[in-house]
């Protein structure tokens, strides 16, 4: 069982009990062992979708507030060997839906499908970027972005090559019939200011010819792997995170074009860097942010990172004044300017040790591990929720001072929490009548959970 000695000292530290909390109140059994993955909630229908990856499908799930989710159609989308989707969105309020399907060969470019959320009829297909990896409709429903990976590798002479990360732009302003995509290439990131560079040498851990290798990264558009997609409030920007390369890019929806990219530098903070069966952060991470999902505050000022890491060596084989991969942290950005206001420190970690949650086994390498995010304004404040996917819990922040923002509470997403054995991965958020509720998709469980936030 983890020890935590310093337990009374942390507590000593934390700022005062917030009456704000989240409460469990359902968990849905999909049936399957593992798989799902992404999910997206319609809040006009109050109707969820959620991927599984390893079965090829989605199940679509009606979120009623007296009886919790329950499953109402499972569309099975692609066949064993036609590809892989790896994520989903719902329209904003048509009976539609969207996911990415990267293709079985790494190297050649993916698809996204649009189907009838009712009947799962397939009413557009459209080629995309290599490695489709994440979607998002915008507020209107009339674009979507896509967030093309590239992430495969082949042998190439006595090196490797991967395909290019790219940025989709799919245009349904004239309707899912008329679509059409446009592919926004990435620039070489070397000489962007707090974006990884050649001389961090970080490595990437890649399965190439069905056997892991440590591959360098560059900076160049064939090592540069965009990850995660959110729109702005009002539709007109959509911002994807770059993890591996540290790096938010930012697209003009309405140009069609590249407005920006931007670097999220380096986090400083105490940690546990040793598995030892004790939570003792007397240790300190010096590390590359590395964020996979981000959001948008409601009032569109601040995005919002959960900064994962996704990049080799870790702690222990990183160079003394090198930085390892994985901040550990929700880091707050203006939105306009990419500024970095403020990060959460070594929060995260203390509060999942506080909560019985930190899995000590990850202190080498990236403790809870921040994964999935998103912002809401409730009960006058601005806040966030994080998915602590080692941690299996979801974090409750306060981001009122976007300077200084609070982990208010670490609450285990089900049974068997803090084991590994649950992954919470993708995490939506809607509100109904003025209840705010929190999804996350399980991926190793197989199992979706359903929170609601409490004053």
């Amino acid at each position: 069982m983890l020890r935590i000695p310093t337990l009374c000292a942390l507590c000593a530290l934390a700022p005062l009990a917030s009456a704000l909390e989240l409460n469990a109140l359902d968990v849905y059994h999909s049936g399957f062992a593992a798989g799902t993955e992404i999910l997206s909630v319609q809040a006009s229908s109050m109707r969820v979708i959620v991927s599984n990856s390893a079965e090829g499908l989605v199940d679509i799930l009606q979120l009623d507030p007296a009886r919790g989710l329950s499953r109402i159609a499972r569309h099975e989308l692609v066949a064993e060997g036609a590809g892989e989707i790896t994520s989903v969105a719902f329209h904003p309020s048509k009976d539609l839906f969207a996911v990415c399907v990267r293709a079985s060969d790494g190297q050649k470019n993916g698809r996204v499908e649009f189907r009838s959320a009712a009947d799962g009829a397939l009413l557009k297909t459209l080629e995309v970027g290599v490695w489709p990896d994440s979607l998002a409709f915008s507020p209107t429903g009339d674009f979507v972005v896509v967030a093309n990976e590239g992430e495969g590798y082949v042998r190439k002479g006595a090196g490797f090559h991967s395909a290019e990360g790219s940025i989709s732009l799919i245009d349904l302003r004239g309707g899912v019939a008329q679509a059409k995509h446009s592919l926004i290439a990435l620039p070489d990131l070397a000489g962007v200011a707090g974006a990884t560079q050649a001389e961090h040498q970080r490595l990437l851990e890649r399965e190439v010819d069905g056997e892991e290798l440590k591959i360098p990264l560059g900076t160049g558009p064939e090592h540069i792997e965009p990850e995660y997609v959110v729109f702005n409030t009002d539709g007109s920007r959509a911002y994807i995170t770059l993890q591996e390369n540290n790096a938010i890019a930012v697209i003009d929806v309405l140009q069609g074009r590249l407005e920006k990219v931007f670097g999220l530098g380096t986090v400083r903070h105490a940690a546990d860097t040793v598995a030892d069966g004790t939570y003792d952060p007397s240790g300190t991470l010096f590390a590359l942010r590395e964020p996979d999902a981000l959001a948008v505050s409601a009032d569109g000022r601040y995005l919002v990172t959960a900064d994962e890491g996704d990049t080799d060596p870790k702690i222990a084989k990183t160079k003394a004044g090198l930085p390892s991969g994985g901040g550990r942290t929700v880091s707050v950005f203006d939105a306009i300017s990419g500024k970095l206001l403020g990060d959460t420190g070594s929060q995260l970690d203390d509060k999942a040790a506080q909560a019985g949650v930190y899995p000590d086994q990850r202190s080498p390498s990236k403790g809870s591990e921040p994964e999935g995010v998103v912002s809401f304004d409730a009960f006058g404040k601005r806040l966030a929720v994080a998915t602590l996917e080692r941690a299996d819990a979801l974090a409750l922040l306060d981001l009122d001072q976007p300077g200084k923002p609070n982990v208010l509470q670490v609450l285990g997403a089900d049974q068997g929490a803090g084991s590994g054995d649950l992954a919470p991965e993708g995490l939506a958020h809607v509100e109904h009548d003025g209840r705010h509720y929190l999804i996350t998709a399980l991926e190793k469980s197989g199992n979706v959970a359903l929170f609601e936030l409490l004053e």
